[in-house]
């Protein structure tokens, strides 16, 4: 495996890499996604155009990282919450917060490849160009390989835990990052 890849800003033309993508996700670990593959197949092709068109609309961003040949090979989302209802990290007392979501890095490209580091850079440059100091993110609790790859970037975990819609038994443990005060 080459360690060379390029990262890339989804747009709504990708809708089929975002799908495909997505269901690479859910299949890989289905406890880090609130979908199952038969949903996302489900989803037609506005569905996935719209998560392309949020990449250059919303006050979020959207960075995957593609490999010589193409393939998407890791993804991150960078989103804001503003403690509208929904599940998605809602932040208490209604604060707008930084949340990152939708991570995921092919098995293959895990470890020293630096695509996570590298889509986790993008989002939290994102995040402090946004204003923010604090990155927040939801990790199952059942997913310990994630919790490590977590901690070990700096994460450290609020003491929140969150129950997950639809899994009796699972929860989703809260962590925060903070971020570096960039220079002017």
């Amino acid at each position: 495996m080459p360690a060379h890849f390029t990262l890339h800003r989804p747009t709504e033309d990708d809708w089929a890499a975002i799908r495909d993508l997505r269901l690479r996700m859910v299949t890989d670990t289905p406890v880090a996604f609130l979908e199952t593959s038969e949903q996302v197949l489900a989803h037609g092709e506005h569905h996935w155009r719209e998560r392309g068109r949020r990449n250059s609309t919303g006050p979020g961003t959207y960075v995957v990282a593609v490999d010589p040949d193409g393939r998407w090979i890791g993804s991150m989302v960078g989103m804001v919450s503003d403690g509208s209802p929904g599940y998605v990290a809602a932040p208490r007392a209604g604060r707008r917060r930084a949340n990152l979501v939708g991570v995921f890095v092919d098995p293959q490209w895990r470890g020293a490849a630096g695509v996570t580091d590298t889509l986790l850079g993008e989002v939290c440059r994102w995040a402090a160009q946004s204003g923010f100091d604090l990155l927040y993110l939801h990790v199952s609790e059942q997913n310990p390989r994630a919790i490590r790859a977590y901690e070990k970037r700096g994460f450290v975990r609020t003491g929140v835990l969150d129950r997950i819609p639809g899994r009796e038994h699972d929860r989703e443990i809260e962590m925060v990052l903070t971020l570096p005060v960039e220079s002017p």
